[in-house]
């Protein structure tokens, strides 16, 4: 994997079509053997392929397939969809590439896709708690024998096409909590279709995490158990392997006057024995070697130890936040005496351990130690200039750590201390706003993931800081939706300022609602739940009044008023969702008292649903559950007999269209036929 060459290579991470680590060749032709067992006619079973991030998974499931004969490989990807209810239909997607000349499979399972979706949020997946809501979901499914007819009927037409399927699933770690369970109830119910099989490809530790995070019942390694019946366990990298990898990385950047003495050898020596330990996949070890050949001329330039920044790179790298304590805390670490008591160096370590949030500590504390620890007499004599343990040199190490446009976390949380304090401009906070609105996109939304995150463990904000955000979501909304991620980054931000600012009262709620306006407020209510992981109790009490504030206004204004407000229909669902606000029913009924009234106001509640696949397709929808809410105490039945008739069918698309553009007739004739559905 590492290349000694002078040359400086390119490393894109992109997976090898065959490992090059010894050993694991073996290791794929045993995996393809027991998949290749599977016979034709054989029910659905499901692989796995358990290994760290950047273990070579992706290349050795490149391996296995290439060992598969008479099989048909797919790969499915359900982490790039943008919602856990859109997996299904990727799947099938990527399920109807293994029939291509199969127009009936294709249309079968283009129809189950339409079917099953709705249904992937019903279906409980081991570990589900059993509730009230979910047992009824399951008798609700006993009660459709189009569901188990179409499953069988689908599963049998694919089991005529003799043909072994395997579904590669890689990737699986990076999928949230949520998404993770919606793959699986896909894998084990959804899809468990005679002759296709399935490997999976994750990382354990993170995928516990990941379902631990969902409350899962039991514990997560035995959920997986449950799922994966033949999980083959990535075989680790041979430690001689991990050090020929870490003394090429030496070799590379190594300057060519360097004294080559015993005592520099040792130094040297010493080094590869922890980048060893600490390197443990090819990936590590190549971000490793790549940042260190793009730095090496200015290693050279700034004077300093290039077997000190190796290790500090690495940490850098692998232990970002016990790097980011060093440059943050210099005073700590550059105070380091071998003659501190046995409660300081304990209290050292513990320190170092709590900072690394994956792998061993060991190498960590071996590369600090390597760092700090005083210079001896011997230590001088190997040569070594320009130590970081040298205060005159400490910053050098992270200014020429950080590439050219990178986004300096130093500087961006000085800016956030400036606004907190109540500063509105200093040169901190004019170069943070100069990178979020400037030309690059991708360096703006870092700076603003950088910044948001230095945010979220803040219990207060400032109003220069909701200022301050405030208007950098104006100028990126002025900019254009050329780049929307952009746009997205910075109203996250500013849900968190404006959560703050009610948590502490900082702004009025009037005064929110005037310079945000009510559907804003409502989406920074539903993203500090989806982003942030805030409770769920809390939003719904910090948020009730503007709910409250809302329905009020619409209460004293004419229905023509209210059904004009684009905030409507979300607004209504945001009252069902706040369940304290159910004596604020019925908020439209007062004006409703004729069969038109009725209709204009269900013309409101029509909406669509979004389907993502291989391309993007929209469903007309009632969303009755908030049409209920508005008109809740309105006499429906006595107003029905103004309806007018709908003919049999309508004359435009329901499902499957390629756009959300419906004129008002058309919403009018579907809340008609609505309506008259509502009334059985």
């Amino acid at each position: 994997m590492i290349d000694n060459s002078t040359a400086r290579p390119s490393w894109s991470d992109e997976s090898l079509q065959q490992t090059d680590i010894a050993g694991r060749g073996d290791f794929a032709r045993v995996v393809a053997s027991r998949i290749d067992s599977c016979v034709n006619g054989q029910s659905s079973t499901v692989f796995g392929l358990v290994g760290p991030w950047g273990g070579g998974k992706t290349t050795l499931l490149k391996e296995v397939i290439s060992r598969l004969s008479n099989w048909k490989s797919v790969w499915f990807s359900p982490w790039s969809v943008s919602d856990a209810e859109s997996i299904t239909a990727e799947f099938v997607s990527a399920l109807s590439e293994a029939f291509p000349k199969s127009k009936s499979v294709k249309d079968k399972l283009s129809q189950y896709s339409r079917f099953g979706t709705p249904l992937l949020k019903l279906i409980p997946v081991i570990g589900d708690a059993a509730s009230s809501v979910a047992k009824e979901a399951i008798s609700d499914l006993a009660k459709r024998p189009s569901w188990h007819s179409e499953f069988g009927e689908l599963s049998g037409e694919i089991a005529e096409q003799g043909v072994r399927v395997l579904v590669i699933v890689d990737d699986v770690d990076r999928l949230d909590g949520e998404e993770l369970r919606a793959l699986l109830r896909v894998v084990r119910l959804l899809g468990r279709f005679t002759n296709v099989h399935y490997l999976l490809a994750y990382d354990q530790a993170t995928i516990e995490s990941a379902l631990r995070s969902t409350g899962a019942d039991g514990e997560s390694s035995e959920f997986m158990e449950k799922i994966v019946q033949y999980p083959f366990e990535v075989p680790p990298v041979p430690m001689v392997v991990r050090r020929r990898w870490s003394r090429a990385i030496l070799d590379s950047i190594s300057p060519s006057g360097e004294p080559a003495d015993g005592l520099h050898q040792e130094h040297r020596e010493e080094l590869i024995k922890i980048l060893a330990s600490g390197l443990e996949t090819p990936r590590a070890a190549n971000r490793l070697r790549e940042q260190m050949h793009s730095l090496s001329e200015l290693i050279s330039a700034a004077e300093v130890d290039a077997f000190d920044f190796t290790a500090l790179t690495w940490l850098r790298i692998t232990h970002h936040r016990l790097w980011d304590d060093i440059r943050l805390n210099p005073e700590t670490y550059l105070s380091w005496n071998e003659n501190d008591s046995e409660d300081g160096q304990q209290r050292r370590i513990e320190r170092v351990d709590s900072l690394v949030s994956r792998g061993h500590a060991q190498p960590a504390r071996d590369a600090v130690q390597y760092l700090f620890r005083p210079m001896s007499v011997m230590d001088v004599l190997a040569g070594r200039q320009g130590r970081m343990q040298k205060a005159r040199y400490f910053d050098r190490y992270f200014q020429v750590g950080l590439a050219d446009d990178d986004v300096s976390e130093r500087k961006t949380q000085v800016a956030l201390a400036e606004l907190a304090k109540g500063m509105a401009e200093s040169p901190d906070i004019a170069y943070l706003k100069a990178i979020i609105l400037g030309d690059d996109p991708e360096r703006s939304a870092l700076a603003l993931d950088i910044a948001s995150s230095q945010r979220r463990l803040s219990p207060t904000t400032s109003l220069e800081i909701l200022g301050c955000v405030e208007d950098i979501r104006s100028e990126i909304r002025s900019i254009g939706k050329s780049h929307p991620f952009r746009l997205s980054a910075a109203e996250r931000w500013l849900s968190r300022e404006i959560f703050l600012s009610l948590e502490t009262n900082l702004v009025p709620e009037q005064a929110l609602i005037a310079r945000f306006g009510y559907e804003f407020l409502t989406a920074s209510a539903y993203s500090m739940m989806r982003t942030v992981g805030q409770d769920r109790d809390q939003v719904k009490r910090l948020y009730a009044g503007v709910a409250r504030r809302w329905i009020s206004e619409v209460c004293n204004e004419p229905l023509a008023s209210t059904l004009c407000r684009p905030e409507l229909l979300p607004m209504t669902s945001f009252c069902v969702w706040i369940v304290e606000l159910e004596d604020h029913k019925g908020f439209l009924s007062r004006d409703i008292f004729d069969a038109e009234r009725l209709i204009d106001v269900a013309a409101r509640y029509v909406s669509f649903n979004e389907w993502v696949g291989t391309g993007v397709e929209y469903e007309v929808v009632f969303r009755e559950e908030e049409f209920r809410f508005a008109v809740a105490g309105t006499d429906i039945k006595g107003l029905s007999a103004g309806l007018p008739h709908a003919p049999d069918e309508p004359d435009y698309q329901v499902s499957d269209r390629s756009n959300r553009d419906l004129t008002e007739a058309q919403r009018r004739d579907f809340a008609i036929r609505q309506l008259h559905a509502l009334l059985g």
